[in-house]
């Protein structure tokens, strides 16, 4: 820091005078003032302290030693005593020795005997001046030192290594609330305090500063600073042969918003486990090892159905206890990571054992499937783990980890927490996901999506009354791709969405062009779960019905069993919304999950459509003949209709027919097909009274 030091005598000045002899006092007025001071002056020692006020005081005070009442002496001690700092100079003419030393007992700054040697008291009142200039500077500078450092909070210690001394400033000691009897400990004293991790390190700087090895020594260290731990800059500097100046500024306000810059930086926020660079940077270690190594990569099925039940806050919830119980299952043996969002991976590093590996995953699941306790009730998950071994399937980080993400999507199709160690028929199975996940995203834009429609005949009337629209996709390079194999994919990259509102505005359209031309068929489109679960469905379906003026009778909206039991409550809410747009609701594969009774009756359903599960036995297997007879008599309890999926000979036809069945679909009638072809369909049945069955073998 640097302070400019005016040291010249400015005009502005102000001494006070004070002596009881007028002759004296006038002629120090006048030689002063003749020098450009501006001077006060006092006959005796109270008038001169009436005048030492804020704003008024003096630079300087000439003060006589003889004076009646209240010599100088007095008014000295008077005007230390109210920590006044301006130098006092002394006009006596005692030349005793104990006057003197009465003087600057008292407060004195310096003195001049009488009679006065003007020419002296110029220049000794002009070297007072300059000299109370010089020490108000720097006691300037040590007050901005001192700020300074609290500010920056540093502070300082000396140590002399030939006599073992270390001397703390004040600061020092007050920066980190240290004993004042800490410098009889000499160097030790300081060391003891530094964290051991780093202690040996410090103490090699100090030596070889102090050997003259180098010349200045900077580092950092925690340290022990009564009962908290802080962290310390330490810059040590030789400034003379024997001694060691360093000075200690307490960053540890910076050091833990470092640390924790740097752990978010590495971790995930959530869970507090490892992020992606981190662990692809863990693998990289454990592959460089001579050893083997393995990767899982771990996934919560349908993750996505807690978060739209619960809510977010939940979901999150889950994630947290779910990453607590795979470090309680894994120790802090092996590490571990959150990759996004409901997607986690570990390593061990040291694998030795792959049947126990196995073994210890299946432990795992079972542990990691146990109850969680969500909004006060309690919640099962399931989990699929695919396994990657290094180096046998790669010795690369990210294809090791890709491997593994490769096997648990194998394991995934299977179902109920499964797991996978990777082996070819993953690679040839994730290269083909990868392109149709790729590809999907451009379908829309493309107009590669194309509807093909399966007609539903009305037993008692013999007509056509109704059609199934079902996407297909028409890729150029791969063909005609099956929805059992896309559907699934465009739901975990949320392109279900884009996708089912574009069959619902299709099948909308194509209902209006038909209903134009005098063929008023009933369309049905599929809702997939996540479709269902949008709370603007019925308001996007409303306005498209709207905006093509297709009476809403011949939009028939089917869900699939499992859709509608999967959160009752909420399916029941959107029924409702949509029975409101005068749409007809469907439950399909009826027959296949678990449905309630009670929510069945709730749902009230318009259609019931019996899975082709129970058709395609259905002569010969008195069974499935007794679940469709009750299938039957629920909806006709209810009120529904019913139609029967698959259904491809005559036998099938009649059976169902006297059964009571309504409506049949399936390749007896014909398969699905372009909608240019459905019009021929309902012409055939219409004028043929023998009802012959048409056979689509173009498709």
């Amino acid at each position: 820091m640097l302070v400019e030091l005016n040291t010249s005598p400015l005009s502005d000045s102000r001494i006070l005078v004070v002596d009881d002899d007028l002759s004296t006092r006038l002629m120090l007025v006048k030689i002063l003032q003749k020098e450009g001071y501006e001077v006060l002056q006092a006959p005796d020692g109270a008038a001169a302290l009436e005048l030492l006020r804020p704003g008024r005081m003096p630079d300087l005070v000439l003060l006589d030693v003889v004076m009646p009442e209240l010599d100088g002496f007095d008014v000295c001690k008077h005007i230390r005593q109210q920590k006044l700092t301006m130098p006092i100079v002394m006009l006596t003419g005692l030349d005793d020795v104990s006057a003197i030393d009465q003087a600057f007992g008292c407060g004195a700054t310096d003195f001049i005997t009488k009679p006065i040697n003007w020419p002296l008291l110029i220049r000794r009142v002009r070297y007072s001046l300059r000299t109370y200039r010089m020490t108000c500077a720097l006691d300037q500078v040590r007050v901005m030192q001192k700020e300074a450092q609290e500010v920056a909070q540093l502070g300082f210690f000396e140590w002399r290594p030939s006599c073992g001394r270390l001397d703390w400033s004040t600061g020092l000691l007050e920066l980190f609330s240290l004993p004042t009897d800490i410098g009889h400990k000499g160097v030790n004293g300081y060391l003891e305090r530094v964290s051991l991790t780093d202690r040996e390190q410090v103490h090699q700087h100090l030596e070889r500063v102090a050997a003259g090895h180098l010349e200045k020594a900077t580092y950092a260290h925690g340290f022990s600073a009564g009962d908290n731990e802080r962290y310390v800059r330490v810059i040590a500097r030789r400034t003379a042969a024997d001694s060691i100046l360093c000075v200690l500024q307490d960053i540890t306000d910076f050091y833990q918003a470092r640390q924790t810059v740097d752990f978010q930086r590495r971790h995930d926020n959530l869970t507090q486990l490892y992020n992606r660079s981190s662990f692809y940077s863990r693998v990289d270690e454990a592959l460089a090892g001579d050893g083997s190594c393995a990767v899982l990569s771990i996934d919560i099925d349908r993750f996505h159905m807690i978060n739209e039940t619960f809510g977010q806050g939940e979901g999150d919830k889950v994630l947290q206890l779910f990453s607590l119980r795979l470090q309680a299952a894994t120790q802090g043996f092996y590490s571990l990571a959150r990759l996004s969002g409901d997607e986690f991976a570990l390593l061990i590093a040291d694998l030795d054992d792959v049947e126990g590996l196995a073994a210890w995953v299946e432990q795992l699941q079972l542990r990691l499937g146990e109850a969680y306790d969500i909004a006060d009730q309690p919640v099962f998950i399931e989990t699929s783990i695919g396994i990657a071994l290094g180096p046998e399937h790669s010795t690369e980080a990210s294809h090791l980890i890709s491997a593994a993400v490769q096997a648990r999507l194998v394991a995934k199709k299977a179902g109920g927490s499964r797991f996978k160690i990777f082996d070819e028929s993953c690679q040839q199975d994730y290269a083909r996901q990868l392109y149709i996940e790729s590809e999907l995203r451009h379908v829309l834009q493309r107009r590669e999506l194309k509807l093909f429609y399966q007609p539903q005949l009305d037993l008692k009337t013999g007509t056509v009354v109704g059609v199934e629209a079902l996407i297909r996709w028409q890729h150029p390079e791969m063909g005609l791709v099956s929805p059992v194999e896309f559907i699934p994919i465009a739901e975990q990259m949320e392109l279900i969405h884009g996708i089912g509102y574009w069959v619902a505005e299709e099948g909308i359209r194509q209902a209006k062009a038909w209903h134009d031309q005098g063929m008023p068929l009933r369309v049905g489109i599929n809702l997939s779960a996540r479709q269902f679960s949008d709370e603007m469905l019925a308001d996007k379906l409303s306005r498209m019905l709207k905006d093509s003026a297709l009476p809403p009778a011949l939009l028939d909206v089917e869900i699939t069993e499992s859709v509608a039991m999967d959160n009752p409550e909420q399916a029941l809410f959107m029924l409702r919304k949509l029975q409101d747009l005068g749409v007809s609701l469907a439950l399909d594969d009826f027959g296949t999950g678990y449905s309630s009774l009670e929510y069945l009756q709730k749902f009230a359903v318009d259609y019931i459509k019996i899975d082709r599960a129970f058709v395609s036995n259905l002569i010969t297997n008195p069974a499935d003949q007794g679940i469709v007879r009750a299938v039957l008599g629920i909806a006709e309890s209810l009120g529904s209709r019913v139609i029967a999926e698959g259904v491809e000979t005559e036998a099938e036809l009649q059976l169902l027919s006297s059964l009571g069945c309504d409506e049949i679909q399936g390749y007896l009638i014909g398969r699905p097909m372009p909608a240019s072809e459905i019009p021929a369909v309902i012409a055939q049945y219409t004028h043929n009274e023998s009802r012959t069955i048409i056979h689509e073998t173009s498709l």
